[in-house]
């Protein structure tokens, strides 16, 4: 449950504990008027001697009065029921409900190489690397690049 779903059944239930004790019990206000004599009746209100629970004022048919305190127990029970269905409905339609998190994505293993390509020289100096002379000129570039033309060209026409 989200904070504001227990926060709901928690007032509902602290609202109901005092309604049950100050105004008015759920169920029977004074339990044991059955066994008193035909005619009795009896009453009840909120005692603050100890806290949380009611007097019964009993009076028999000829004038006798009797007082029994009286904890509310059950209603408690029938409160905290509805308080907690109350911060359920809240806690799953409320519009502060979690939503589920999305799956993390998988990392990406790094790819397998084989084995490992020897380093290449920089293009614009192929043989500079391995020999240490001064990189060829633009027509020595342009004569290299007819040959391989003409060698492709060669092989293209022998096969």
């Amino acid at each position: 449950m989200n904070r504001g779903a227990t926060r709901a059944a928690l007032a509902v239930f602290a609202i109901g504990v005092l309604g049950v004790w100050l105004v008015k019990p759920i169920g029977d206000a004074c339990p044991d008027v059955g066994r008193l004599p035909a005619g009795s009746q009896s009453s009840s209100s909120p005692s603050f001697t100890p806290p949380l629970t009611r007097t019964c004022t009993y009076t028999t048919a000829d004038g006798t009065e009797a007082r029994q305190r009286y904890v509310p127990v059950v209603d408690w029970l029938i409160v905290a029921v509805v308080a907690g269905l109350v911060g359920a409905g809240i806690g799953l339609a409320g519009p502060g409900t979690p939503r589920p998190k999305r799956a993390a994505k998988r990392k990406r293993e790094p790819r397998a190489t084989g084995t490992a390509k020897p380093a290449r020289a920089p293009k614009d100096a192929p043989h500079s690397a391995q020999t240490g002379a001064p990189p060829p000129s633009e027509a020595e570039r342009a004569r290299d690049r007819e040959r391989a033309r003409q060698e492709r060209a060669r092989r293209r026409e022998g096969t």
